[in-house]
């Protein structure tokens, strides 16, 4: 997996090598606007379907700009681990915090999280942020057919993994640091035995990161009410988001969403946050979020209007929680029509 040499400074990873590396995954490009030989990375990008429901992603890269990207994420575990830099990645609706954007500011933070459906990947970082970093995605089949019943507690492990977007943040040991180290810097060898060798260090990060959940005692409760929910709740929780979806305009209460379902207010509440990781106000908020950001992207509005969008009668008040949503102000978006 080359991409292109540039005897100034290490190899360019362009905008046609991710699409093409990411083609089964809808890779988009969302900001800047460039074209397919522009260069956005500078370093070693790695890809790898290992083995069947096994993908090794391995970076020491720099961006050259400031970045957002989609992809879609099939269902599954993500372990990553960063060694240096940091991101902010949105799983769907939530947002997570990763890596070390300061390497002498604290201590090596490994993060796993769980989709039990399909699900938008958002990848927003900064231009000169040098990142060093592998992630581990394993899939459902892969995690059935991988022996987890000898691991203690296993079936912890499999509820965490059917909690939609569950997650887990873990010290690492010294050794899966350094099985990192490894796998980013692999010795000269011919590609098979690359491969292996690669395979073999994955095989062992996957192995204490799933130690370290059937461990955890974090969200048990949560994990435990994802994993006993009925095909009826969550075919009750998508037609609360189709709802919630068609009246945005409007002041949508729980006690409203709750009889369009047939469900009481407490029954709702308890059976959404299982199914979706998140409340349903919380739910709300973030779609509203949305449509302000689409309509700041699409059609240019101002930053008031996309305020008013989101219900918020306080632009600063916007302001601030969009930034936390998205990682960049409104104004972002915007600027770039």
């Amino acid at each position: 997996m080359n991409a292109s040499q540039d005897g100034a400074g290490g190899r360019l990873v362009r905008h046609r090598d991710l699409r093409r590396w990411a083609k089964a995954a809808d890779f988009h490009l969302v900001a800047p606007v460039l074209d397919d030989d522009a260069a956005l990375l500078r370093g070693d990008f790695v890809q790898l379907v290992l083995r069947s429901g096994l993908q090794l992603h391995a970076t020491d890269v720099w961006d050259l700009h400031d970045l957002e990207t989609r992809a879609v994420q099939e269902p599954g575990l993500t372990f990553s681990l960063f060694l240096e830099g940091g991101v902010t990645a949105h799983v769907g609706e939530r947002a997570f915090a990763m890596g070390r954007p300061d390497a002498r500011g604290g201590p090596v933070e490994a993060v796993v999280v769980a989709r039990a459906r399909r699900e938008m990947f958002r990848r927003v970082s900064a231009c000169g942020t040098h990142v060093r970093k592998v992630t581990v995605t394993v899939s459902p089949q892969w995690l059935e057919e991988s022996g987890l019943d000898a691991i203690e507690d296993h079936r912890g492990v499999l509820a965490f993994s059917r909690s939609h977007l569950a997650s887990l943040r873990w010290t690492p040991s010294a050794r899966l640091v350094s099985l990192v180290e490894q796998i980013l810097k692999p010795p000269p060898y011919a590609p098979l035995m690359r491969n292996l060798y690669v395979e073999s260090r994955t095989l062992d990060i996957v192995g204490e990161a799933l130690n370290a959940v059937a461990h955890a005692d974090i969200a048990a409760q949560d994990r435990v009410a994802a994993a006993m929910l009925r095909p009826k709740d969550y075919a009750r929780v998508r037609a609360v988001c189709d709802f919630i979806d068609a009246h945005l305009d409007e002041a949508v209460t729980l006690d409203t969403v709750a009889r369009h379902v047939g469900m009481s207010v407490s029954t709702l509440q308890r059976v959404f946050r299982a199914a979706r990781g998140t409340t349903v106000v919380d739910h709300i908020r973030a779609r509203k979020l949305e449509r302000a950001r689409e309509a700041l992207e699409r059609d240019g509005v101002s930053v008031n209007e996309a305020a008013f969008l989101a219900g918020y009668a306080n632009p600063a008040n916007f302001a601030t929680a969009f930034k936390r949503t998205f990682g960049v102000p409104p104004r972002y978006f915007r600027a770039r029509l």
